[in-house]
């Protein structure tokens, strides 16, 4: 993987991380700012980082009970009269309203305007704010006018008429326009211009949108909200390594999340471990990262034990609980994914993680009409959700509606390009539908997004076989085998492509290897095709000891049974004949026969054998009529074995 990496120079090494002290005072600072802006999302980010933080590089400690203390009981003697004017706040007070730079006319009309905010009512918010000119009211009025425009063509959906639409982007036009002019005046700060970058990316100006992102982050570089912003449009390496970031340790966080969106997972390993070393080792941020690069890395075990961890610092979180809920999906865990999704509707029932959860519980139980109810509702309350497009797309590929899983991968595409599970779905529903070239087209896609991914190789291999490209499918198994073969279905594919190509020998040598690795671990289908091959393979070479083995193993696969039935009376037939024709062509002598060493209970250990099992399922399965049948050919079979026995008495007759 590393030297896919380093071709494009995105290994770059992160700003050196301060003292926590100082740390710990800029998150104040900005928190402050943020929350008085309304910038939720990232005050919550700065909180989460601050809560995380080893001041002095030294274990925060933890609060203890005084043992003794009693509070003091309070009577009116005691209390203090209040002022009339209520004292002024110290400048350590967090959310002081003191110390927000807003002018005394305005900062009533601010107040008001914040509820309104808070509740959601924006053009409220925006009304009361529209003759104020200080920086942090004119930025929650032009951010309420922003969000109302956005939430109100959201909720319209699908029922949207141009005529809105237009009304939408002329709206978005005019708030640029304003924000710009403020900007070339030099009138506004960072979090005005990051605005500004937002309206860029919804008129699609996304080279310009990038510009004014870089130059907020520049100027308050603890807005998460930019640097999430930026990352969306950075879709690839070459971009991110040709990115001048301004020098500050929030770099190092950013660099984390785009490690992990593109992929990179052992450089966001390296950083996150960096960012570990230097205080932040408990930032539930950073630990979340990490389990989702162990589900990247297809580190299962490794991935649950990290998210059963976060689970046990915060109970309560939903952040990334549904890629929890994925790998247990995997896994196949029940009765764990059972007590996820109640934990998760407890908490909040109207999250689309707990949608997802919920989604998951369903389909792994079968019941996928309840699982897609829950998926659209994920996409109802958020149209943008990219697991539930493509988790969708799965459950219409379980219920064979084909036409639907494409719009719904489809869509997960148009939200981003970039997402490789769209694409693999994609390539297994054309490939379903028998449109090869189409599918192979899909899964190429997938391959480049996730270049050393077995599967993406293997599927493109699988298709390049069913489109008669044999070479091409061979180098493509031979690779996917390399890059470890994490579905276990390089050998069994090599091994069925051998066969198709007339090479026995090569085939059998890739199925006994297949059922030396997996043997024990599944009994499925491959199972028992090479069980029936490494049978057939044997009995045509004279190895009936290796060929009965094998055909008994084929007798646990319901689509193998009856085929194994006849073959092993097949494989008694011709030993009982090669053992027959032995016999006649060697001269009668005694010094021969002294020689050969006959058994009479070993000759037909396998014909007992045989016939225990064809008589215990002729009890449980078989009609008369195939009784009189069965019973026809046993007694030819008895025949040949007197004929057998007649010959072995009179050899050791005239032995002695």
């Amino acid at each position: 993987m590393s030297n896919y990496a380093m071709d494009v120079d995105v290994a770059k090494v992160g700003c050196p991380v301060p003292n926590m002290d100082e740390v710990k005072k800029e998150l104040l600072i900005s928190m402050n700012e943020l929350y008085a802006r309304g910038l939720k999302t990232s005050c919550q980010w700065s909180s989460d980082l601050l809560l995380s933080l080893e001041v002095g590089n030294n274990p925060k400690p933890l609060t203890k009970k005084i043992e003794g203390y009693k509070r003091p009981k309070i009577t009116r003697s005691l209390l203090t009269p209040v002022p009339k004017r209520m004292l002024v706040a110290k400048s350590t007070d967090l959310y002081s309203i003191d110390q927000l730079p807003i002018p005394y006319k305005e900062m009533e009309l601010y107040l008001h305007a914040r509820t309104c905010y808070n509740a959601k009512e924006y053009q409220r918010a925006s009304f009361w704010l529209k003759n104020c000119s200080s920086k942090i009211p004119l930025f929650l009025k032009m951010y309420s006018d922003y969000l109302a425009a956005d939430s109100n063509i959201k909720n319209i959906g699908s029922e949207a008429t141009p005529s809105m639409f237009k009304e939408y982007r002329n709206l978005l036009n005019n708030l640029s326009q304003l924000l710009e002019s403020i900007r070339q005046k030099k009138k506004g700060d960072g979090y005005l211009t990051y605005l500004l970058g937002v309206v860029y990316v919804k008129l699609e100006q996304y080279e310009a949108a990038v510009k004014m992102l870089v130059e907020s982050i520049t100027e308050v570089p603890l807005n998460w909200h930019a640097w999430m912003q930026l990352g969306d449009l950075i879709v690839d390496r070459v971009k991110l390594s040709k990115l001048e970031l301004p020098n500050h340790w929030m770099k190092n966080f950013f660099y984390c999340q785009k490690y992990l969106d593109l992929q990179l997972n052992e450089q966001m390993l390296g950083m996150t471990q960096y960012l570990f070393n230097c205080g932040f080792s408990d930032s539930i941020f950073l630990q979340s990262r990490v389990a989702v690069c162990y589900h990247n890395k297809r580190y299962i075990e490794i991935a649950v034990q990290k998210f059963q961890e976060l689970i046990e610092i915060e109970p309560c979180r939903l952040e990334n609980m549904d890629t929890y809920s994925n790998l247990l999906y995997v896994q196949h865990q029940r009765v764990e994914l059972a007590y996820l999704a109640q934990r998760a509707v407890k908490i909040d029932k109207y999250r689309v993680e707990t949608c997802c959860i919920l989604g998951n519980y369903y389909s792994l139980h079968g019941e996928h009409q309840k699982a897609m109810r829950y998926f659209h509702r994920a996409l109802k309350l958020n149209p943008l959700y990219l697991a539930a497009w493509t988790l969708l797309g799965q459950e219409y590929m379980e219920l064979k509606n084909s036409n639907d899983a494409i719009q719904s991968y489809s869509k997960a595409l148009e939200i981003n390009k970039y997402e490789y599970r769209a694409w693999y779905g994609l390539g297994q529903t054309y490939e379903i539908l028998g449109m090869f070239k189409h599918s192979l087209y899909f899964f190429k896609q997938a391959q480049l997004l996730r270049p050393f991914d077995s599967r993406m190789i293997i599927a493109v291999g699988n298709v390049y076989e069913k489109l008669g490209n044999i070479d091409m499918a061979f180098q493509s198994y031979l690779k996917g085998r390399a890059m470890g073969d994490d579905e276990k279905l390089g050998l069994i594919y090599l091994a069925k492509l051998y066969v198709v190509i007339n090479r026995p020998n090569d085939a059998a040598k890739m199925f006994l290897e297949y059922i030396e690795e997996h043997g024990l671990d599944e009994q499925t289908r491959d199972h028992s095709y090479a069980y029936m091959f490494l049978a057939n393979y044997n009995l045509n070479r004279m190895n009936y000891d290796q060929a009965f083995h094998y055909a008994q193993k084929c007798l646990n696969y319901a689509e193998t049974k009856e085929e194994a039935k006849a073959l092993l009376k097949t494989i008694v037939h011709e030993r009982i004949h090669m053992e027959i024709d032995n016999l006649l062509s060697t001269p009668m002598s005694g010094t021969q026969s002294k020689d050969k060493d006959y058994d009479k209970e070993e000759m037909p250990r396998q014909l007992e054998l045989l016939s225990l099992t064809q008589k215990n399922e002729m009890n449980q399965n078989e009609d008369d009529d195939d009784d009189d049948d069965n019973s026809d050919e046993e007694e030819k079979l008895c025949n040949k074995i007197t004929m057998y026995m007649e010959i072995v008495d009179e050899e050791l007759y005239i032995e002695r």
